[in-house]
C-alpha cells in the first residue's frame, strides 16, 4: 500500500458516488455494500429498465450508461465520486481514456480504478495506462490493485470445475494470492465513501497458493476429486474460444496466467486487514460459501 505525502481526504456533505459496471461481479458488490451503507448511490447500467424491473440496487438511482457511448456520459452530472473499471477485453483507449476526460468535465473529484496487483510492474496489461491517465487527470485517484479473484473460479471456470472436475489454466507451478471481490469491494466502498485520496492499496488474501493447493480445497469441500490441469498456451487459448470465450478475452486470461506462472502473482500484502481491520476471507471459506456453484 502506498500513500503519497500529500492525501488529504475529500469531505464533501453526502457525496453522490457513481458506479460502473454494477451489473458484473466488482461493480455489483461495491454498490450492494455502498447501499448498506447507507451512501448516495447511482449505477450506471446498459440497460437502466432491466435493472429497474429486476429490483436490484434498491434505493440507488439507475441511470443509463455505456463507456462506449458517449451520448451516455450525462450520467456522470452531479457525482463526486466514482468507481471506475476496465472491461475485459475493451479498448483503452475508445473505452476507458472517454470516461476519464468525462468524469473530469462533469466535476468528478475522486477515480476509484479496479486495477490488478503488479500493474506498475507488469506492462502487458492494459491497468497501468489507465493508472497513468488517472494520475495526470489531476482528480483524486485511489487504484486497487487486486489479486486473482476468487470468483473467477465461480464464473468463468466454473464449468471446468463444476462438469469437468477440473481447474483449467495455464498458470504451471506459480503461486497465486486468491482474493475475494468481497474484500476488494469493501475497500473500495471504504474508499469511496471516506474519499481517500491518491492511493494505491495491494489487495490480496492471506496465502499464496498453487492451482493443484486450490484443486485440493475445493476436492475437499466438494466431496469430489477436482484436479489441477496446465496447458500450454495455444491449447489454453484454443480449448477456451472453442468452448465460446471470445479471442480477446481468451489473450486476456493467458497474460494474467502467465504472470502467475513466472510468480509474479504470490505477493502476500496486509492491505485488506489494515483498512477492514479484519483477515481477508480465505479461499477454503469463498468454497465453502458458493460450494453449490459447483454441484
Amino acid at each position: 500500500m502506498t500513500e503519497p505525502e500529500t492525501h488529504t481526504e475529500l469531505q464533501p456533505a453526502s457525496p453522490l458516488l457513481f458506479v460502473m459496471g454494477a451489473t458484473g461481479n466488482m461493480g455489483g458488490e461495491i454498490a450492494r455494500q455502498l447501499l448498506a451503507a447507507g451512501a448516495r448511490v447511482r449505477v450506471g447500467v446498459r440497460s437502466p429498465e432491466r435493472v429497474t424491473e429486476s429490483g436490484a440496487f434498491a434505493g440507488a438511482e439507475i441511470a443509463h450508461f455505456d463507456a462506449s457511448d458517449a451520448s451516455s456520459f450525462g450520467a456522470l452530472a452531479g457525482v463526486q465520486r466514482m468507481f471506475l473499471l476496465w472491461p475485459p477485453g475493451t479498448d483503452v483507449t475508445k473505452d476507458v481514456l472517454p470516461v476519464i476526460a468525462a468524469a473530469k468535465e462533469h466535476g468528478v473529484q475522486q477515480m476509484v480504478f479496479l486495477s490488478i496487483l503488479g500493474a506498475e510492474r507488469v506492462r502487458i496489461v492494459p491497468h497501468r495506462r489507465v493508472e497513468q491517465a488517472l494520475e495526470a487527470s489531476g482528480m483524486a485517484w485511489v487504484f486497487l490493485r487486486a489479486s486473482y479473484f476468487m470468483q473467477n473460479l465461480s464464473g468463468v471456470h466454473r464449468d471446468d470445475i463444476r462438469v469437468r472436475r477440473e481447474i483449467f489454466l495455464p498458470a504451471g507451478q506459480g503461486r497465486t494470492s486468491f482474493v475475494d471481490v468481497r474484500d476488494v469491494a469493501a475497500v473500495g466502498a471504504k474508499a469511496l465513501m471516506e474519499g481517500h485520496r491518491n492511493r494505491a492499496y495491494n489487495l490480496t488474501g492471506g496465502a499464496a497458493l498453487t492451482y493443484a493447493q486450490a484443486a485440493g480445497i475445493f476436492s475437499v469441500t466438494l466431496g469430489k476429486r477436482v484436479r489441477y490441469v496446465s496447458p500450454s498456451p495455444i491449447r489454453f487459448v484454443r480449448v477456451v474460444h472453442q468452448r465460446g470465450t471470445a479471442w480477446t478475452f481468451a489473450l486476456f486470461m493467458l497474460a494474467e496466467y502467465t504472470v502467475a506462472k513466472l510468480g509474479l502473482a504470490a505477493e502476500v500484502s496486509t492491505t485488506v486487514a489494515e483498512v477492514l481491520g479484519r483477515p481477508p476471507i480465505s479461499l477454503r471459506q469463498f468454497a465453502e460459501d458458493f460450494r453449490k456453484v459447483w454441484l
